[in-house]
């Protein structure tokens, strides 16, 4: 399944309105009006250099070579007759060329041209736009910290001209380039002063892009309700403006979505309608897509053969256009379906194809995946010497790309504080300025008051009386400010301790960061409300928390007592983890026994619900024992958090129960069985795991 990127159709409309020059002309000519001018007007001046520009502009999309000719012609008359507006203009041009072609590269190197050139004219609006323009082409090949920087300076620009669609327009693609650099706090802000200026303007298509946008960024952080409202709102708005473009690939969004909230036959519906629209477009690459997220979806169901009739399909479009890319999701979503079926050889062979090229194309994510498909596979052959060296690479790949993740964040951070000092600079030197207006009007007042002798010492007497008597209460206001500065660090190291692990706070506070810590043997539980959505509907909103806020603070006093660390809480869902910050060897009895608890309180807590006739919950609990990684993520609102399969598991071990019930792994069994009496239920399927053995907790 492919996330969407919706965005990259809006920019590239965007870049051929934005970067359109000025017409000559009040109405804007036809190419063929334009070709029968220029062969008019064969002289060598400015306006044939305008007329070509123009022209190009309106074969650019069809004919790029012709254009690319024109342009190249008209920057050799305007540096002939030293026409700088009109070179910057066909230089500008000629960028679009190149990124329309794919050739980022290229097209930077002429933007950039173009942007000297107007910033040595004091053309405002055109260096905003060449900003825009250069933002954009770095976003296109990765480089979203350069992006970011372009894109910032493009918005301080339009900000200063007072442009409010291009304000509007800058807020959105620094979104953009924030969803993709992970920072969803940030992206989600500017998203929405898009939103608000889009909704003002009744811009229904650009609050499609942003509603979208938003349910990307909710979907990325796992808010899947939330992600589900904007998806809606956005195809709403899709089915009224009958765009298929946008319309498809809202069904395909809501059809990503659906599947990941175990609604797949859900799914399916929207990735069919999906299908239907981009046939009809004759969209090859797009039915390639929807073909691999069919057969992901039905091999979610374990209908492995409808799901390999959806793959082929798939296969066989994306071979016939060349897209190595595309081919990479086939293969290993093939391979997932083979070893579902148990047909370990095949899995292998599709396997071996997505990792060769990955590894041609320098995707170090299915680089990672291959590592760890390769170590499923041997140690499902039995061959654990092979499946044990491939968790090792999948392991040291990780590692490294955590820690490239953290390089790109500081040079991201780079980026925002640069941008942060020249806004201090300005203001630095704004209040430099006033500094130096006040200081002269001073010298003008002592000159007046030496020139009224004694009425003036005795004015100079009064004011250092008055001088003494403010510093003085200065030197008090000061005092009660450290005061009261101290409470508050004080409250936040207080606060920071209640979010983070004691030594966790302690390390962030002392070195600004903290490092991942790996544990070999944790217990983690992940809880979850049954029919959450469906009782939720039928309570006000104030209603819902209280009642979420009532079960959590048991919950919280419940773990508190068996020294189990509470991770976080997503949505209705409720995640902790025994054997950290601090290791024990008691972790998995804590945490079952925590999970008895907390189901007997939360079914005597349904009980008096029920009598009083108000909705109650019942709560599913999964539990499973393995390594981990934990650490901090974020630059703010910090967050203690785990990684992973343990945690997957974990997870599935909880969709896997039954209200009322604590469903354990077979790891988590060996540890406590000498304890609690247990049920063995069997080897159950789980969700991208195949079967796993799970016993239910008796008491």
């Amino acid at each position: 399944m492919t996330m969407p990127r919706t965005h990259i159709f809006a920019r590239l409309a965007w870049l051929l309105l934005a970067a359109l020059p000025v017409m000559v002309f009040a109405q804007n000519p036809s190419a063929d009006s334009l070709g029968q001018l220029l062969a008019a007007h064969p002289a060598g001046d400015t306006l044939r250099v305008n007329l070509l520009t123009d022209f190009a502009w309106e074969i650019i999309e069809n004919e790029p070579e012709k254009a690319e000719s024109r342009l190249r012609e008209a920057i050799a008359l305007s540096e002939k007759l030293d026409f700088e507006k009109g070179e910057a203009a066909a230089w500008n041009a000629l960028g679009v060329v190149e990124e329309l072609r794919g050739e980022y590269e290229t097209a930077i190197q002429h933007y950039q041209k173009a942007l000297a050139i107007r910033q040595k004219l004091g053309d405002v609006r055109g260096v905003a736009a060449l900003f825009n323009n250069i933002g954009n082409a770095h976003e296109s090949i990765g480089e979203f910290e350069l992006a970011l920087q372009n894109h910032l300076e493009n918005l301080r620009m339009v900000e200063q001209l007072n442009d409010t669609l291009r304000i509007a327009r800058a807020q959105y693609n620094i979104g953009v380039v924030h969803e993709e650099l992970g920072d969803y706090p940030e992206a989600a802000e500017h998203i929405n002063e898009y939103r608000f200026f889009v909704e003002s303007r009744g811009d229904r298509e650009g609050m499609v892009k942003a509603y979208t946008m938003l349910g990307n960024i909710r979907f990325e952080l796992e808010m899947k309700p939330q992600a589900l409202k904007w998806y809606r709102q956005a195809l709403r708005l899709c089915e009224q403006l009958g765009d298929p473009v946008e319309l498809a690939q809202a069904h395909n969004n809501l059809g990503n979505l659906l599947d990941e909230m175990d609604s797949t036959q859900a799914a399916i519906g929207h990735y069919l309608r999906a299908w239907e629209i981009r046939k009809g477009m004759d969209d090859e690459a797009g039915i390639a897509e929807i073909f691999n997220n069919l057969g992901d979806a039905h091999k979610h169901l374990q209908q492995y053969e409808q799901a390999m009739h959806y793959l082929r399909q798939s296969l066989q479009i994306r071979e016939k256009m060349g897209d190595r890319s595309g081919l990479i999701e086939v293969y290993n979503t093939l391979g997932d379906v083979l070893y579902g079926q148990g047909k370990l050889d095949e899995a292998m062979q599709y396997v071996k194809k997505y990792f060769d090229l990955a590894q041609t194309l320098g995707d170090e994510k299915f680089v990672q995946k291959g590592y760890k498909d390769f170590a499923k596979l041997y140690a499902a052959k039995g061959d654990w010497k092979t499946a044990f060296e491939y968790r090792v690479q999948y392991d040291e790949l990780r590692y490294k790309r955590l820690d490239e993740n953290r390089a790109k964040d500081f040079e991201r951070k780079e980026v925002l504080f640069s941008d942060r000092k020249k806004q201090l600079d300005i203001e630095r030197t704004q209040n430099e300025l006033a500094q130096r207006d006040a200081d002269l009007a001073r010298s003008a007042a002592r000159q007046n008051a030496l020139i009224g002798g004694a009425i003036a010492l005795a004015l100079l007497a009064l004011l250092l009386y008055n001088r003494n008597r403010l510093r003085a209460k200065a030197n008090r206001d000061l005092a009660a400010k450290n005061e009261a500065i101290e409470r508050e660090r004080q409250r936040a190291d207080d606060l920071l301790t209640n979010i983070l692990p004691a030594a966790t706070a302690a390390e962030l506070k002392q070195h600004n960061h903290v490092q991942p810590v790996r544990y070999e043997s944790v217990t983690v539980m992940f809880t979850d409300f049954k029919s959450f959505t469906t009782i939720a509907e039928g309570l006000s909103p104030e209603a819902l928390v209280a009642e979420l806020d009532e079960c959590f603070r048991m919950f919280d006093h419940t773990i508190e007592r068996h020294g189990i660390e509470k991770i976080k809480t997503i949505g209705d869902a409720y995640m902790c983890a025994g054997g950290l910050p601090i290791p024990n060897d008691t972790h998995a009895l804590d945490v079952v026994s925590a999970a008895l608890e907390l189901q007997a309180s939360l079914q005597a807590h349904a009980t008096q619900k029920r009598a009083a006739g108000l909705p109650f919950f019942e709560m599913r609990i999964g539990i499973h024992t393995g390594p981990v990684v934990a650490g901090v993520v974020g630059a703010k609102k910090f967050a203690y958090d785990i990684w992973g399969d343990t945690v997957n598991t974990a997870a599935r071990m909880e969709t896997g129960s039954e209200p009322g019930r604590v469903n354990i792994s077979e790891t988590t069994y060996e540890l406590v069985r000498h304890r609690f009496q247990c049920t063995f239920r069997g080897r159950m399927p789980a969700k991208n795991k195949g079967e796993i053995a799970m016993y239910f907790v008796e008491g």
